[in-house]
């Protein structure tokens, strides 16, 4: 920062851009695709009047609603109106391959409270809700493909020459590739804007596009006090190699797999010491995927000659079960929640002729498999520094678009700069629910400073300069 009349110090920035705060920011611009191809939507990133905005990359992520309708199909067994009595043979073998779930929207249909283990309903439903209470739930995919342009309105130039396809430009829709970094920085005056064109090339892919620039804003000496930002410019500073210690601070969040659930978390930084964040990642420790099938739940089926049958073929000596004839009231009620599907090593045994097979009891708890994959978790994120009061990003990120891929292959997100944490400080997490139920764990990957250890000496320190 400036130095104080007289003397100057060598070893701080002088001059203008001395004079200010700067954090990691990013600026998202938002599309909602409808997968109809040419279609051409647009959005523009306001940089706000605190300062100024240095783009140093650029990627993207998509929300997709993976929901599809389910309509049931007319099987041997008597149509039922309990959405528990749904029977395996009612459903179409492809939702069965890739994946059906209860439909998040008509939870109300399926069960009498919210709370985990709530038992279901025992109120019939008319043909009509039957078609309404289920829904396929398609494979997560990376083959979007669409077209988008980049505008500066402060300059009115175009930053390509035509519009850029997104994997040649940006890389993978799975996040595989999810930070480009600019070859030169851009940077963007107060109240500017960027204007974000994006032209659909994929059909029926619905959900929400996120395009984000990556960078750091340099706040105004307005907004940041004095006393603060050479506290800060002090942290900035490379101390010496035996007062660091690589340290990582991380954050819980239970996700319950409920769509648009909202919870926060807040990461205390150690009276002992300013912590740097150099780069951030975070990953998904999921329940167990095992689906375990309860067949005392046979015992609660209306269909009373169904339940005769499937009882009869459950006796000694050779119990068997047809798996068109399973109600999915004997399936456990997160799992379905979540999805299910059939385990791809195991299609070949559930299918006989075509369709459901007759199966050795034994057999049919390791038949299923819940949706709820680590690398299919969706949420949308936001992080807020306390200690300076200002938000990391102008909008909830995804965290494809944000993070990258989520089973964790792709490079960690490297926070240019670095982002400094004040003792006794707290970096607070929020995140909105879209997919994924388990342990979300956010990581903040950086260093420690021993050498101003929280006491009142480092203030002192960095006003006497």
């Amino acid at each position: 920062m400036l130095a104080r009349a007289g003397r100057a110090r060598p070893d701080l920035p002088q001059g203008r851009a001395g004079a200010r705060h700067v954090i990691p920011y990013d600026h998202a611009a938002t599309f909602k695709l409808e997968g109809r191809p040419g279609r051409v939507v647009q959005d523009v990133i306001n940089v706000g009047p605190d300062g100024v905005f240095v783009a140093t990359a650029i990627g993207y992520g998509f929300e997709e609603e993976r929901g599809r309708p389910l309509q049931l199909i007319d099987a041997p067994v008597a149509a039922v109106g309990l959405p528990g009595d749904i029977t395996l043979a009612q459903l179409p073998l492809d939702a069965l391959i890739e994946g059906f779930r209860i439909a998040p929207r008509h939870e109300a249909l399926w069960f009498d409270g919210d709370a985990p283990g709530t038992p279901l309903r025992n109120e019939p439903l008319s043909v009509g809700q039957l078609d309404l209470v289920l829904e396929r739930v398609r494979p997560v995919r990376d083959d979007l493909s669409f077209l988008f342009t980049l505008a500066d309105s402060a300059s009115g130039r175009e930053l390509q020459d035509e519009p850029a396809l997104n994997t040649a430009s940006l890389g993978s829709a799975r996040g595989e590739r999810p930070f480009r970094p600019l070859a030169q920085p851009v940077q963007f005056l107060p109240r500017s804007t960027v204007r974000v064109q994006v032209e659909e090339r994929s059909f029926d892919r619905r959900g929400t596009l996120f395009i984000v620039l990556y960078g750091y804003k340099i706040l105004t000496s307005s907004v940041c006090p004095e006393p603060m930002q050479r506290a800060v410019q002090a942290l900035m500073q490379p101390p010496p190699i035996d007062r660091t210690v690589p340290f990582d601070y991380v954050a819980r969040i239970e996700l319950t797999g409920r769509p648009g659930q909202r919870s926060e978390t807040e990461i205390p930084i150690s009276a002992e010491g300013a912590f740097v964040a150099t780069a951030i990642g975070y990953g998904l420790a999921p329940e167990d995927r095992r689906v375990i099938i309860d067949l005392a739940q046979l015992s609660d089926l209306a269909d009373l000659a169904l339940r005769a049958r499937l009882l009869a073929a459950l006796l000694p000596p050779n119990p068997v079960v047809a798996l068109g004839d399973l109600p999915l009231r004997c399936f456990n009620a997160a799992a379905l929640r979540d999805g299910i599907h059939l385990r791809p090593d195991f299609v070949h045994l559930a299918l006989d002729g075509g369709g459901l097979a007759t199966l050795d009891v034994r057999l049919i708890d390791g038949l299923f498999e819940t949706l709820n994959r680590p690398e299919d978790v969706s949420f949308r994120y936001s992080l807020h520094d306390t200690g300076v009061g200002t938000e990391l990003q102008n909008q909830p990120l995804h965290n494809l678009a944000g993070l990258g891929r989520a089973d964790g292959d792709r490079p960690f997100k490297r926070l240019s700069p670095p982002m400094q944490l004040f003792p006794r400080a707290t970096l607070r997490l929020s995140v909105q629910e879209h997919g994924g139920r388990g342990t979300l764990f956010v990581a903040l990957h950086g260093f420690k400073r021993m050498d101003i250890g929280g006491s009142p000496a480092a203030p002192a320190r960095a006003r006497r300069s």
